[in-house]
């Protein structure tokens, strides 16, 4: 009995022991339960929502298209393109499926296989090369979650991918996706990434090159092929045997693939071509649709350049002023310094540093303190000395006296020892270096085909062709001379060219052509075609000076225009962009074209922002731009501008020269082209001896004319209705025989031909050698004249000089 009693004493031992133990584990079931729900709960409720991933709208690249369509800028904070997945070749899609996740279209977001499968395969290789997260699992990891890694930011992506695939369809997902994921080298997203790495859209990619993306999300640094081609190339490799393992492609094509050559794309900035052109289109969208949105909203910016005719302006500028530059032998020198202001000067510098050493790569002034045997000069910039490098005199004399102030730049090699004692090195700074700008229009549009705003963008941004505000010279004088053709004047009406004076806020104002001569009675023909001064002043005084500063703003100048007299010899200051808009009335029958650079913006997807039509106004007569235009020939064929009348073709045009040559232009145009050149230095200084418009400027434009209009039809400008011709004797404008020697046909509008035929005088050499008229009186030299006020304030220290 006691034996019996103790083994049911034992089994209800077990049977209690058996009970505690499920008792404990339900408990503990129970409890993970409890903790499970608790978690999740506590999880799922800082959860970001999924839904919004539906209306997600990544910042996108605005690109600047040319007028060919080619990309010639981009704008962004993160390198996009967004493209519809219908859009994106099933290639792409297959490369990336393989890589990344080949059961994408059929887990539920988490992919529990995959994730073992990885994990022996990263393992049989010794390193990672195949990731357990889904594709899913990544959107929601780069789009929802912070980068930290952690075991609830795991959790969190789990939860998350299950419910966005509970939101979203596959192909939305997949989209997100491709869209979104960084590639390396600033590209996100494949459409990005193909342009980057292959200078292709990608509905061109190849079976190779698609592998090539598809192997870059793990690791875009470490596999990029710009920087490890072995280990980019080793990756794409991997990616090609997935393809092939999963069915999307087949082993020989895979095979093939491989060894298939890879030409990478060079590499480019933001700014592609044509940078001037493409920094004044982003200053136009900022002021329309704000700095932030023009770097996300994925514009598609057509522009009116013509890469061609920017190359060509951009060759035919750095060609001229490179011949100026051998002509002209610069030196650099910004001023020069008395003996008596070196010390004040470099005291200044003192005080500037406050004790600082200098920067290298930082530009300077520094005063030249003497040469070197060699001819190289010796430098100072307040209490620092050094040598100015790669600068000896080509004669072996010194190319600097002591006292020029020269703009520098702290070269490499520069060095500072503990006491602060330095030897430093100096170079040029590329600030002063002989600059150019230029503007391309097509008159029947207002497009501004070409743009160069400078010799060298990365060097300084500044835009010489809209920005800088310079004295156009005689460039100017066919504003005025329309203005009296507009008016009750002709080609043949006479203006004595004589010496004149008109009183001033300092004095007297005597204004002087060119030559440094007077040559009496002068037609507006021949005063145009050949700059005088004088003669212009006198017709400004007759038109009367308020007017004529109305009738200039009505053409199309905004700058401002004082109302004193030597506005007519172009004192005012202009932008090249203003002053070569106006000529495009003179060029298309009186219609002023309005400059565009935009002729349409588009959204990422195509969708029509706006469209910008040519905006062409009334601002002359035909007939006075047809006037205007033939003696603008004349400057060409016979003019100032002669240096350019081997163009071949019909071309008007106007030099411009302004006080100690400054200043040099050239404005010309044909039937279907209109350019205008401007040369100069940032800091007014002259360009040296003889440069005036026509010798510095004027085989500019030709060059880039020859080229520009190679291919194009040879066009004559149209004769207005309104315009007749008559005979005159070119010195005095009479009316005269058709038959009499030396007569031309001028043009008029008409009602305004000279009514009276007048017999040109004969003139008969006495035996003294005198000349007489028939009656025997001797032609008399032009009186000097002298105007009161009543003509405005004439603002003497801005006379053009002629030419």
């Amino acid at each position: 009995m006691a034996g019996a009693s103790r083994t049911a004493q034992l089994l209800a031992g077990l049977r209690s022991v058996r009970t505690f133990l499920v008792v404990l584990v339900v408990m503990l079931v129970v409890a993970a339960g409890l903790a499970t729900a608790l978690i999740y709960w506590e999880v799922s409720t800082t959860l970001p929502p999924v839904d919004q991933l539906a209306q997600y709208r990544p910042p996108v690249s605005t690109q600047i298209l040319a007028d060919d369509g080619s990309v010639i800028g981009e704008f962004y904070f993160e390198k996009r393109y967004l493209v519809p997945i219908d859009r994106i070749p099933m290639l792409i899609r297959n490369a990336f499926i393989a890589a990344e996740d080949d059961q994408f279209y059929t887990h539920k977001g988490v992919d529990p296989v995959s994730i073992l499968r990885a994990f022996a395969n990263n393992i049989v290789a010794g390193g990672k090369v195949q990731g357990g997260s889904t594709i899913t699992q990544q959107v929601v990891k780069q789009l929802l979650l912070s980068p930290k890694k952690s075991y609830e930011r795991k959790l969190k992506e789990v939860l998350l991918a299950i419910r966005l695939e509970q939101q979203l369809s596959k192909d939305d997902i997949l989209s997100l996706y491709l869209n979104h994921i960084y590639l390396g080298s600033g590209a996100y997203g494949v459409a990005a990434a193909a342009n980057e790495y292959f200078g292709k859209p990608i509905d061109k990619l190849s079976v190779a090159e698609a592998a090539l993306l598809a192997g870059l999300p793990q690791a875009p640094s470490k596999y990029s092929p710009f920087k490890h081609w072995p280990r980019a190339r080793a990756r794409q490799h991997y990616v090609l045997e997935r393809m092939a393992a999963v069915g999307f492609i087949t082993p020989a094509e895979a095979d093939l693939a491989m060894r298939e050559p890879i030409a990478l794309a060079s590499r480019k900035g933001s700014f592609v071509a044509a940078q001037y052109y493409v920094e004044h289109v982003r200053r136009m969208l900022d002021e329309r649709f704000g700095d932030s949105a023009l770097y996300q909203l994925g514009l598609r910016v057509q522009t009116a350049v013509d890469l061609r005719l920017q190359t060509a302006a951009e060759a035919a500028l750095r060609d001229g002023l490179r011949e100026i530059e051998a002509r002209q032998h610069y030196d650099g020198t910004l001023r020069h310094l008395e003996p008596g202001e070196i010390d004040a000067f470099i005291q200044e510098q003192r005080r500037l540093l406050h004790g600082r050493p200098l920067e290298r790569g930082k530009t300077y002034e520094a005063i030249v303190r003497g040469t070197s045997g060699r001819g190289t000069a010796r430098l100072q910039i307040g209490p620092f000395h050094g040598v100015l490098v790669a600068d000896p005199a080509p004669t072996g004399h010194a190319t600097h006296r002591n006292g020029d102030v020269l703009r520098v730049r702290v070269a490499d090699g520069s060095a500072t020892d503990p006491q602060g004692n330095a030897n430093y090195t100096f170079e040029r700074s590329g600030e002063l270096a002989l600059q150019g700008a230029a503007i391309v229009i097509d008159p029947r549009s207002g497009d501004i085909k070409a743009m160069v705003g400078g010799t060298d963008f990365d060097g300084s941004q500044f835009n010489r062709a809209t920005q800088a505000a310079r004295q156009p010279g005689s460039a100017f004088k066919p504003l005025v001379y329309a203005a009296a053709f507009d008016d009750k004047f002709t080609p043949a009406s006479v203006i004595v060219d004589a010496p004149v004076s008109f009183p001033d806020n300092n004095g007297v104002w005597t204004p002087h052509n060119y030559e440094n001569r007077f040559f009496g009675p002068t037609t507006l023909r021949e005063a145009l075609t050949f700059s005088r001064n004088v003669p212009t002043v006198k017709l400004a005084q007759q038109l009367g000076i308020k007017r004529l500063v109305t009738f200039i703003k009505s053409i199309g100048i905004h700058s401002p225009l004082p109302p004193n007299l030597s506005l007519a010899l172009g004192s005012s200051e202009v932008t090249l962009l203003d002053l070569t808009a106006v000529y495009t009335a003179f060029a298309n029958k009186g219609m002023h074209a309005e400059p565009r650079f935009i002729t349409k913006i588009t959204d990422s997807q195509g969708n029509l922002i706006d469209d910008i039509e040519p905006r062409l106004d009334p601002v002359l007569s035909p007939e006075t731009a047809y006037i205007v235009t033939s003696i603008l020939q004349d400057v060409i064929q016979r003019g100032t501008g002669r240096r350019a009348h081997e163009i071949g073709r019909p071309a008007a045009g106007k030099t411009g020269t302004t006080n100690d040559m400054n200043d040099a232009w050239f404005v010309g145009y044909t039937p279907q082209l209109l350019a205008g050149f401007w040369v100069g230095f940032d800091e007014k200084r002259t360009l040296g001896k003889g440069e005036t418009g026509g010798r510095a400027v004027a085989p500019i434009w030709l060059r880039f004319m020859r080229r520009a209009l190679e291919d194009e039809p040879i066009l004559d400008f149209d004769v207005p209705s309104g315009i007749s011709f008559v005979p005159v004797e070119p010195t005095t404008g009479h009316r005269t025989n058709p038959g009499m020697a030396g007569a031309i046909l001028e043009c008029f509008r008409r009602g305004m031909e000279p009514k009276v035929f007048v017999e040109p005088p004969v003139h008969v050499v006495s035996a003294d050698g005198s000349e007489t008229t028939p009656d025997g009186a001797k032609p008399v030299a032009p009186a000097a004249e002298t105007f009161g006020s009543s003509a405005g304030d004439t603002n003497d220290n801005s006379a053009d000089a002629g030419f």
